[in-house]
This record gives structure tokens, sequence and C-alpha cells, in this order.
């Protein structure tokens, strides 16, 4: 009995093992799971995070930015972003990697603003997204507003790296709203109190309403497997 019960708990094992593996991560599904990287140093981006920023009036250069890569040594991203930056953009390749890339900008909003970020897709596979990171705290708490090749957007909330949908949007699900395989991306997110205008190559897409004010830093998010030039990035406060 012993022995037939033995071998039952040691199938039942190689079973779980054999399983397990085949139940990896998802990317078709628009969430995205796992590690994410960022090459912004700490240093360059722990002022936007304390309570202080929120209560006082902010310093231009901490607000306002519009970089356009028409200098090498353009740091929108602090002096640890490695990406190289010439010929008016700045080259981010992540085409071999499968976890996403959020650069947070040096830049961030204390009050309502607008933020713009303009994209010139090279290599991507068409359910992979890139787009703008507003009110983040981290580079694992923040909102996405992006959009694929496919012409479908998505909106997602990261909370301690999970990922949850916003407003009840089904990622891409009858998103269609814009041409198909566009090789030149825009994406603009107005933040208004405690709403996001989210607009595409102009067009407006989602009025988005979040719980609480989308204030925080800003940046942009290259999802796995995108070869992307990054040709713009603007940071205006309404003023």
């Amino acid at each position: 009995m012993k022995s037939r019960l033995h071998i039952a708990i040691t199938v039942l094992f190689l079973a779980s093992v054999l399983i397990l593996p085949g139940c990896g991560e998802t990317r078709l599904s628009g969430f995205y799971a796992g590690a994410t990287t960022t090459y912004t140093a700490t240093s360059d981006t722990a002022a936007i995070y304390t309570s202080t920023a929120y209560s006082t009036s902010p310093e231009t250069e901490d607000t306002l930015l519009n970089c356009t890569f028409d200098n090498i040594l353009s740091e929108p991203f602090g002096s640890s972003c490695y990406y190289e930056v010439y010929n008016g953009s700045m080259h981010i390749d992540n085409s071999i990697f499968s976890d996403p890339v959020i650069l947070l900008s040096t830049a961030g909003l204390v009050d309502d603003g607008l933020v713009e970020a303009q994209f010139d897709l090279l290599d991507a596979a068409t359910h992979c997204v890139v787009g703008l990171v507003v009110g983040a705290e981290s580079t694992e708490d923040f909102l996405l507003l992006g959009v694929n090749s496919r012409g479908q957007y998505t909106v997602q909330r990261c909370i301690n790296g999970l990922w949850l949908p916003v407003m009840g949007l089904d990622p891409f699900e009858s998103s269609r709203l814009l041409p198909y395989s566009q090789p030149g991306v825009e994406v603009s997110a107005l933040v208004h109190g405690n709403y996001v205008d989210l607009r595409i190559n102009g067009q407006l897409i989602q009025v988005v309403r979040t719980p609480m004010p989308a204030m925080g830093q800003v940046g942009v998010f290259v999802d796995g497997y995108v070869n992307t030039d990054l040709d713009r990035i603007t940071v205006i406060p309404s003023q």
C-alpha cells in the first residue's frame, strides 16, 4: 500500500513540474508582468517623490521640458540613461529583451499639465506597446497610456508591479481607432485634475478618470521586443 502511495505522489510531482513551465506570462492580453528596467539614477529623480515637492512652487527646469534631442548631450532621463542620442533621436533598442523599459524623466507635474512623446517605431511585434508614463511614484507605480502598431490603445495602472485595467477597459479589445501599421506615433496626455485626455497622433482617443489626480513624475514606456527612436518628449505645466 505504501509503495502504491509513493508511486502516486511521485507521478503527481512530475506532472506538476512538467505543467508549471508552460504557464508562462502571456503578452497578447495586454497586461504586463514581471520586472521592468530603468536607467535613470535614483539621485536624478528622488526630489519629485518628496511630499514637500507638492507643497512648494516648483523650479521651472524641474517641470518644463521640451527635448528634441538635437544635442547629443541631451539627458531628459538623467545622467545614467545609457541609450545613445544622435540624428535628433534617442535610440531605445529593447528588441532582444522581454521586459519593458521605463525611463522616468527628471521633469514632473505638480499640477495640471501636458505630457507628449513622439516615437518612430523601427521594429516591433504588432501587439507590443510604446507610450507615456504619468503620475509615477516609481517604476512600479504609474499610469500607462500606450499604443501598438495595430492602431490599438491600452490604459493600465501599475501598482507595486501589478497591472490593473483602468475604467474597466479591456486592453486592446475593440480599441482599434487608429490606422494599422503606423510607424510614427505621438502620444499625448493632458492631465486636468482627476482626468487625463489621451490623444494619439492628435486624435482624442479616451478621457480617463483616475481615483486621484495623475500628478508626479512622467516618462516613457517601451515594451519588450521593441526597437524605437524617441524623437521628442515634452512636459508643460498649465499656468
